[in-house]
């Protein structure tokens, strides 16, 4: 039997619920004393997190989608009649939300059964039909339905980033969508997702363009092609992120360039001045400048695509 301060057990998940440690061999006091001494730490009643390490991702941002990830699963078993849905559904997809994991797990409740509030999870009501659930060691709503109720729910960014994942990733056909949204009838938020699938497209490869074609549509701003390849008198110049072809602008949605390696930094920038020298107005914009009223990149655009 292990000591309280022996190592964990080999093959336990990052985040483990209380049965699971006992079953895996630990005892009551050594899991006590793993979360006292901060090796664990409790996430809400009898789920624990083993470490920081033992989370495989390393950037920020994925790490707290892992951790809301694992968190739901935990959650999920210790309630087995529930189904993980919606924005923490989309944490099991791998299907990206700009706003990020939400601070509680989402776990729809059988009809009939208590909502609210407890121990970090959201008990909420939401009525699903057999097909609507997919189990894979833990109840989730299907990647198809999951989208359906973000597209209901959730401000244009977050169905675009995810709904353009989906479709990428084949986890989404719009005829499957479509075919939900109908199933679901008046539902509420239903005309909103009607009109977040005339507008998702897998061509958009992360959620920073998702998020930059969202902001394209409250702007009122004529809509560009995506992925656009450009040509010069000596080849390919490259594909651009956003094309508008009539106004001769193309913009790119640099989510985090580091041009560290300075032959990387000069064959951008020879590609800029090609697209330049073919009288393309280049406008690049990141993470940043779409957080807050972005007022100042939609008035560069603005002047661009009415010059």
């Amino acid at each position: 039997m292990p000591s309280l301060i022996s190592p964990d057990p080999d093959g336990l998940p990052a985040v483990i619920t209380r049965q699971e440690a006992l079953a895996a061999g630990l005892t009551s006091d050594q899991i006590r004393h793993r979360t006292r001494s901060g090796v664990w730490q409790r996430m809400s009643r009898g789920i624990f997190l083993r470490g920081p390490e033992a989370l495989e991702s390393t950037h920020a941002f994925q790490r707290a989608v892992d951790l809301h990830a694992a968190r739901s699963a935990a959650a999920q078993r210790e309630h087995p009649d529930c189904v993980i849905g919606f924005e923490s559904a989309c944490a099991l997809h791998a299907l990206p939300l700009v706003s990020g994991p939400p601070g509680l797990v989402q776990l729809l409740v059988p009809d009939g059964g208590w909502t609210g509030i407890r121990n970090g999870v959201r008990f909420r009501e939401c009525r699903l039909n057999p097909s609507d659930i997919q189990s894979n060691g833990h109840r989730v709503t299907t990647p198809s339905r999951t989208w359906v109720d973000i597209a209901r729910t959730r401000r244009l960014a977050d169905p675009l980033s995810a709904g353009d994942a989906a479709l990428r990733s084949k986890q989404l056909t719009i005829d499957d969508a479509a075919w939900l949204l109908t199933e679901l009838g008046s539902i509420r938020g239903v005309r909103l997702a009607k009109l977040a699938l005339t507008l998702i497209d897998g061509r958009r490869e992360t959620p920073l363009e998702s998020w930059s074609f969202a902001k394209f549509v409250e702007w009122e701003l004529p809509l560009p092609t995506m992925q656009r390849e450009v040509f010069d008198d000596d080849g390919l110049i490259g594909r651009t992120d956003f094309y508008w072809a009539k106004c001769g602008v193309i913009g790119e949605a640099d989510g985090a360039l580091k041009y560290s390696d300075p032959a990387a930094l000069y064959a951008e920038k020879r590609r800029e001045d090609r697209l330049r020298a073919c009288g393309y107005t280049v406008i690049r914009w990141g993470w940043r400048d779409l957080r807050g009223p972005a007022d100042s990149l939609r008035a560069r655009l603005t002047a661009a695509l009415t010059r």
